[in-house]
């Protein structure tokens, strides 16, 4: 059966240890004093802008704390997952956040896709498990699934997966 495009929203509660909320503005920085097991971000990433589009509750296996790791996209658009002692909040929400999305096929469902193969005009078929969502960005809706086949990951969209 060929997966139709549709992303259900997430209705997972937002975590209640969380001080920062889905689509905050933040700026990544270093702890002042600075917390050695932690480690640092370089200057030339300190200042950098971005966005909380994801929250969950693990623990560090650098120091063993247990509390939010933060999802952020920043304004280059690259993905960071940061405690709360590097995100400083600017005190607002983006403008334009897009709700929160889910995958209609739960991670482990057995799926085939239809990948571009090596030679022209011509298609592959292989057998794998989804493991998340595939996005470009957190401000837009998601583009497809992430499916592991073997030992690759392979981005896949709704139009090349059927459930196995």
């Amino acid at each position: 059966m060929t997966v139709k495009h549709r992303w259900p929203l997430d209705e997972t509660p937002w975590p209640e240890q969380a001080a920062l909320v889905y689509g905050e503005m933040v700026e990544l920085t270093t702890p002042h004093p600075p917390i050695p097991t932690l480690g640092w971000l370089g200057p030339e990433i300190v200042g950098s802008r971005g966005v909380v589009v994801a929250c969950v509750i693990e623990q560090d296996e650098r120091d063993g704390y247990v509390g939010p790791l933060y999802a952020v996209e920043t304004e280059d658009g690259s993905p960071w997952r940061l405690r709360s002692e590097f995100l400083v909040s600017r005190g607002g929400l983006h403008f334009d956040m897009p709700p929160r999305y889910r995958s209609d096929l739960p991670e482990s469902t057995r799926v085939r896709i239809r990948l571009e193969s090596d030679t022209p005009g011509t298609t592959t078929e292989a057998v794998g498990e989804v493991t998340g969502i595939w996005w470009t960005t957190y401000l837009e809706p998601p583009k497809g699934y992430i499916v592991q086949v073997g030992e690759y990951s392979h981005c896949v969209t709704p139009q090349q997966t059927e459930v196995h």
